[in-house]
């Protein structure tokens, strides 16, 4: 493993992405953990939004048979299928 360089008091400027990467790459920032304040950060809301219904089991079951053999989750197939009939009735009623 190569050793890595001590951490200067303050990064310098760089005059491209590559120098700034094998800066990185080479220099060992341990000795800076005491020193740096951690960052604020702020996500996003999720994009989806989680919903919960009543399903007929016997319906669950062929919904997850139909996922299975496409390998793909259940509630990604609903997801799916939802979308399709959405677009549908979008088509039909324009």
């Amino acid at each position: 493993m190569k050793r890595l360089k001590p951490f200067p008091q303050k990064p310098p400027k760089f005059k491209s992405y590559e120098e700034e990467a094998r800066f990185w790459d080479t220099h060992d920032t341990a000795s800076m953990i005491d020193k740096w304040k951690p960052a604020k950060v702020t996500f996003a809301r999720p994009l989806k939004h989680l919903i919960s219904f009543r399903i007929d089991v016997h319906l669950l079951n062929g919904i997850q048979t139909l996922a299975s053999k496409r390998h793909i989750p259940y509630q990604t197939l609903i997801h799916m299928w939802l979308a399709e009939k959405l677009r549908h009735e979008f088509r039909k009623s324009a």
